[in-house]
């Protein structure tokens, strides 16, 4: 054979998957939780949404938007922003077959930045829209789609059970607007429906209507950040006590994965307990939890198939208030009766700075608030 006298590159020794390989988790997850959570925000509100995600250490965030504008005023670093140009459109225009049509045809441009946001160290991918508008409403299917598939690329098993939601409800207000209900309406069935088939896991439904309730003295420039802080917090919470090692009783890891990878709807809430020496004040405590919640109310709590419950308390309540162990083993059978005979994940711990006593808990697997999204129509037009 003949000597081709080919010279030899420098290229031809550069190993490309090693490169791909450095490239993945140039993002660190700063939260120190159990679950390394990717969380996207789309359209305004899921923007706003991912930030209080973002600030919390959750730094595999990325904000999608149709409207440039709508990013510049998020305090996010510049490169977890992305306007997703599609066809000289500014915006959805609160047209959810816009967002849709143009997140199903950049489906390549939004996993390419998940994969450079996110890399192949993440567990769970926690999707934020609100459901009233256009990019967001617009956008939800598609990000899951294109989620679920990224997941299946990095090797992940389940994709369907590592992928969940949160949706905002518009207020009143927003609802009398007929297109923002019919955007809600029909985009929230939808997600139910998807929901409870196990498409995904889980759905959290934030009801805007009801902060105005609990909090009806809130400034126009607290209104938001409590909603997303509140919303955001929790979340936190409970991925950071499983973490915790306890004297008591230990609300593990596998625990919390356990609850998130349920079908169906999630609710969760937080309340100090005020009469810790009462044998029903935990009791009355977790009801107060399922009620005194930013989420969406009306649920059938008997359809829960899994749920959670952390008592929280001071060293000095802990060591002086007698009965209290009865008190909080009620409050965990109270829960259990409540939720239909679910299984009830519990965990107790000892926090030397609270001087209170504080329940948390997480209910998933239930079926969808029907009546609340039916309210929905009654703003609709006749047709």
């Amino acid at each position: 054979m003949n000597d081709l006298n080919l010279p030899t590159l420098d290229i031809e020794d550069i190993d490309i998957d090693e490169i791909e390989q450095s490239k993945m988790d140039l993002v660190e997850d700063e939260s120190g939780g159990a679950i390394r959570y990717g969380i996207v925000g789309s359209g305004q509100g899921g923007g706003r949404m991912a930030k209080a995600f973002f600030d919390l250490g959750y730094r595999k965030t990325i904000a999608f938007n149709l409207a440039k504008s709508d990013l510049n005023h998020l305090g996010l670093p510049e490169n977890h922003k992305h306007h997703l140009v599609y066809e000289g459109a500014s915006g959805a225009g609160k047209n959810h077959a816009v967002s849709k049509k143009a997140f199903d045809d950049k489906s390549q441009e939004v996993f390419n930045k998940y994969k450079e946001i996110f890399g192949d160290k993440i567990d769970r991918i926690l999707i934020c829209v609100g459901v009233g508008g256009g990019t967001g409403g617009g956008s939800v299917m598609s990000l899951l789609d294109t989620a679920k598939r990224y997941f299946t690329y990095i090797g992940v098993e389940n994709p369907s059970e590592r992928v969940g939601v949160i949706a905002s409800l518009p207020t009143s207000g927003e609802c009398a607007s007929p297109i923002v209900a019919e955007n809600s309406y029909n985009r929230m069935t939808e997600l139910c429906e998807s929901a409870e088939a196990g498409n995904f896991a889980p759905l959290v439904i934030i009801d805007n209507d009801k902060i105005k309730k609990l909090y009806p003295r809130l400034t126009v420039k607290q209104f938001w950040p409590t909603l997303n802080n509140t919303v955001a917090g929790l979340f936190h919470i409970f991925n950071l006590l499983c973490t915790k090692n306890s004297d008591y009783t230990v609300f593990d890891p596998a625990d919390y994965d356990s609850i998130m990878k349920t079908a169906g709807c999630m609710i969760f809430g937080a309340t100090t307990i005020k009469d810790p020496e009462s044998p029903t004040s935990v009791s009355q405590g977790l009801r107060n939890n399922l009620e005194k919640t930013l989420l969406a109310s009306g649920f059938d709590l008997t359809s829960a198939k899994g749920a959670a419950s952390i008592i929280v308390g001071g060293t000095e309540l802990y060591e002086t208030v007698p009965g209290l162990m009865d008190n909080i083993e009620y409050g965990f059978d109270t829960l259990a009766t409540l939720t239909g005979g679910a299984i009830i994940h519990r965990g107790i711990y000892e926090d030397p700075e609270r001087e209170k006593l504080v329940a948390y808990t997480i209910v998933g697997g239930l079926k969808s608030p029907k009546k609340r999204i039916e309210e929905l129509k009654k703003f609709l037009k006749l047709k």
